[in-house]
């Protein structure tokens, strides 16, 4: 009988360590030092923006992005890593475009990045925006003029909506977290995509 219960504690610890081996772990925290010094290295114009350097909304490293490679509707005031992350993102995001659409990606419509609110749907939580570590993108715009919108596309099974399907599963590769349409009603009209810590892929 003590056997029995000794192989029962055996395979009950065993059963946890396997749970355990296959929860994924948060996320790193994003490097921030030389981030600046990379992104003015990559060619990208960066300005200052005084953004809260103290409080559960401080951002580490805050910059403000007039362009990245491509034309933004708004500026883009942001911290570094996130800024960073996108930018290896938008490399691949061209060659989706010309792939998916046959035209080239010239500009982008993002919601913001900064908001010092608490996440949504669990206001017990501050978002990953109260951060900067987070942006929200809305659409896409071709060289021909074709607007790519994530609210009106996301499911069209023409090339507009294999383009954004292709682009999440790409941030996938580049964010911790990313929500599109199939996550819930809140992320409905953007992606959201963020550096964790927690990991997500809604592509």
């Amino acid at each position: 009988m003590a056997a029995a219960r000794s192989l029962g504690r055996v395979v009950t610890v065993a059963a946890l360590l396997g749970v355990a081996a296959c929860a994924r772990a948060p996320a790193p925290a994003p490097p921030v030092a030389g981030c600046i010094e990379a992104l003015r290295a990559a060619g990208l114009a960066v300005e200052p923006w005084e953004a809260p350097g103290t409080g559960a909304c401080r951002v580490e490293a805050p910059i403000r992005l007039a362009r990245t490679g491509l034309a933004l509707d708004r500026p883009l005031e942001t911290s570094c890593p996130l800024a960073r992350a996108w930018m290896r993102l938008e490399a691949e995001l061209r060659g989706l475009a010309r792939r998916e659409t046959g035209h080239e990606l010239v500009a982008i419509e993002h919601a913001g990045s900064w908001a010092c609110r608490p996440m949504t749907g669990n206001a017990g939580r501050a978002s990953l925006h109260a951060r900067a570590l987070a942006i929200d993108v809305a659409a896409f715009r071709l060289a021909d003029g074709t607007r790519v919108s994530v609210e009106e596309h996301w499911r069209d099974r023409g090339p507009r909506g294999r383009f954004l399907r292709a682009a999440a599963a790409a941030a996938c590769r580049h964010f911790a977290m990313v929500l599109t349409p199939d996550s819930d009603r809140w992320h409905r009209d953007h992606l959201h995509l963020d550096l964790g810590p927690f990991a997500r892929c809604d592509a």
